[in-house]
């Protein structure tokens, strides 16, 4: 399913770094990037020639994965998401700045709106997964996900996304909040039961273990928890197209995306931002 990733990269982006960007996504079955590098209106690198890009294609073709270069103009953020979907490309793949902020990692104003606007997945690498360091390689064995659902099109359509990971363990969890009544929240309690195990169910053959809970609270804090609490490597999450005056990713996706520890893979709903 991500057979191809396209990689929005800027002047100044290490060689090695890549190497090690291309060795994840290998082992996460990727065969092929396109590196795409914006051109910015006014900055001081703009007549520099592209030299630099080619060191990095190098670098992932040492990864073993096929590798093209491309280049555009414009506002950066429309400029990737839309030659992300003209290059028919599986998920865009970013990392996130380390600038810390009351214990977060927050992203960039281009990554911010790079997520919203993105018509496919887009997987964001933060601290974890433990991804290979300088001499440590990667195993889909040693991998933790957390699948947050609330059972919408959206999240549902996630499972086959959440299969590709094919790690150690996977943890599906779905946060809601009370019934108004008893007789309601059982009811909901034995819908919400039957749902979990029907996706435990489908997941099983993918992974060594698989478990799941719900939890009543507000969805956010309760993924946030979750993830901290099992040690998440990845958390895979739907956006839902934004809503007049929302935050711009929908209130849970953007919380978790910029206080979660662990990396996100966020895939947007099937109509994209085009239905809002």
């Amino acid at each position: 399913m991500f057979e191809k990733t396209l990689i929005p990269v800027a002047y100044g982006e290490r060689p090695e770094e890549l190497r090690k960007i291309g060795t994840i996504l290998r082992d996460l079955g990727a065969c092929s990037v396109c590196l795409f590098h914006v051109n910015e209106p006014g900055s001081f690198f703009r007549n520099s020639g592209l030299s630099w890009l080619t060191l990095l294609q190098e670098a992932l073709e040492e990864a073993g994965l096929s590798v093209e270069t491309k280049t555009g103009n414009g506002h950066i953020a429309s400029s990737i998401a839309e030659t992300a979907l003209m290059e028919g490309a599986d998920e865009i793949f970013m990392r996130a700045k380390r600038r810390w902020h009351i214990g977060t990692i927050l992203l960039g104003s281009v990554s911010q709106d790079l997520l919203r606007l993105s018509d496919v997945p887009v997987f964001v690498q933060k601290i974890r997964p433990r991804m290979p360091g300088d001499h440590a390689g990667f195993s889909r064995e040693d991998l933790t996900v957390l699948y947050a659902t609330d059972f919408d099109e959206a999240s549902e359509r996630l499972v086959s996304y959440v299969m590709e990971f094919q790690g150690a363990r996977c943890h599906v969890l779905h946060v809601r909040g009370r019934m108004a009544d008893p007789s309601t929240e059982k009811k909901r309690k034995r819908f919400v039961g039957e749902k979990l195990y029907t996706v435990e169910e489908t997941l099983r053959p993918y992974f060594q273990e698989v478990s799941s809970e719900e939890r009543i609270g507000d969805p956010a804090a309760e993924v946030l928890n979750v993830s901290d609490q099992i040690h998440a490597d990845i958390v895979v999450l739907g956006r839902k197209s934004p809503s007049f005056l929302s935050a711009p990713m929908g209130n849970t996706p953007e919380r978790v995306v910029n206080e979660s520890k662990a990396s996100i893979l966020l895939v947007p709903h099937p109509r994209g931002r085009h239905v809002s």
